[in-house]
């Protein structure tokens, strides 16, 4: 992806200061007049890296939704529910299993506890985002 975007920035770059300066380099031109228009060949190679890029992004995300495998399709869902059962059991069940001598005492410590919240919150998190992204492409898209 780094790579594409690179590509996707320099060419154009590259290639719309070259003509800006095989222009002016007989011209006298001010300098104020120059970086302006290097400003704007800038702007617009970020404005058309930024295309290519959310094109990509499109592009993996109907993969994924054209996707012929049923675990391709459904890795987001299952991702974050192992995330919440495993949040779940390390919060609700498993004090009531070691009170109830079903299980081990085991600690997991006050930052154990820390990471398997951010876990949690990871995967709600990237799986809440990823829904919102994959609506908001369906919208656009048709």
């Amino acid at each position: 992806m780094t790579s594409l975007i690179v590509s996707a920035l320099a060419g154009p770059l590259v290639s719309a200061l070259k003509e800006i300066f095989l222009r002016h380099a007989d011209a006298r031109v001010s300098e104020s007049v120059l970086q302006a228009e290097v400003e704007k060949a800038v702007r617009e190679a970020l404005a058309h890296t930024e295309r290519v890029a959310l094109k990509a992004r499109r592009d993996v995300l109907k993969a994924e939704l054209a996707g012929e495998s049923w675990l391709q399709r459904h890795w987001r869902p299952l991702v974050a529910l192992t995330a919440f059962f495993s949040y779940w059991f390390v919060i609700i069940a498993y004090p009531f299993l070691h009170a109830w001598e079903l299980l081990p005492a085991v600690r997991f410590g006050e930052e154990g506890m820390r990471n398997m919240f951010w876990l949690a919150a990871l995967a709600v998190g990237g799986y809440i985002g990823g829904r919102t992204l994959e609506k908001v492409f369906r919208m656009r898209l048709g």
